[in-house]
């Protein structure tokens, strides 16, 4: 379970989260929808330490933390109990494939070598990428990368995956691939918070979808029902927008 209270975040004068309050059920995939600027990775980012809130407290299983009472272990608590999926993939770009998903394991979770290449190799067959093991990123397509990235992230066992709008850096042809992926990992039943412009992939996959503008959640609801049927006019007009073009 997960429990976020009170998020406020700001930049300078600029606030960017105006006291965020959000409940997440074990093995609920959540999409977050909502025009740029509305704060959505902002919130995204504050739930593993990635940037600090001024005020509120998340809650994620065992481990917590009041970011006005901030303590230097809350940072490795939060960050063991996450994994972040980038839109910019985030890969070593000096290591091929299978070391970009066992240094995090042997560094940080000091796993054995030999038990770091087995799990990196299921995981990597499991996205559909254990031949293209041993190449550098750079030879792989935008859409090959972020199937390396989500099985990075599969590979820390976390509480939680977040997903920073992982397709939004991919051109079009490639999208596809990376929401089937995200696809089988819903239906796993694992934790998942995703931002995404994807509304199809929204209503169909996610269980629950929040619609953030202006720092609020706006609405929230069923994933069918809020993008076929939203109840708030700020959210129908963000939709048909969307929808329409």
């Amino acid at each position: 379970m997960i429990k976020i209270r009170n998020i406020h975040k700001s930049f300078g004068e600029i606030e960017v989260l105006k006291g965020i309050d959000l409940d997440v059920n074990d093995g609920e995939t959540v999409a977050i929808i909502g025009p740029s600027g509305s704060g959505k990775s902002t919130f995204l980012r504050c739930l593993n330490l990635l940037e600090v809130p001024q005020k509120g407290t998340v809650e994620i299983g065992q481990h917590f933390y009041d970011s006005e009472h901030l303590k230097k272990e809350n940072y490795l608590d939060i960050r063991r109990a996450t994994a972040m999926v980038f839109q910019d993939y985030h890969l070593f770009e000096n290591k091929n494939v299978i070391k970009n998903i066992t240094l995090p394991l042997t560094v940080v979770k000091k796993m054995h070598k030999d038990d770091a290449n087995q799990l990196a190799e299921e995981l990597l067959n499991r996205v559909g990428l254990l031949d293209k093991k041993d190449m550098r990123p750079s030879e792989l397509s935008g859409g090959q990368q972020q199937r390396v990235a989500i099985a990075r992230a599969l590979a820390l066992k976390p509480e939680i995956i977040l997903f920073d709008e992982p397709t939004s850096a991919l051109d079009p042809e490639l999208v596809q691939e990376v929401l089937d992926v995200i696809k089988g990992i819903a239906k796993e039943n694992m934790t998942s918070i995703i931002v995404t412009h994807e509304m199809s992939f929204a209503r169909d996959v996610a269980d629950r979808v929040i619609f953030m503008d202006g720092g609020y959640i706006v609405e929230q609801g069923n994933a069918k029902e809020v993008i076929t049927n939203p109840k708030q006019e700020r959210t129908r007009k963000f939709l048909g927008r969307i929808i329409n073009n």
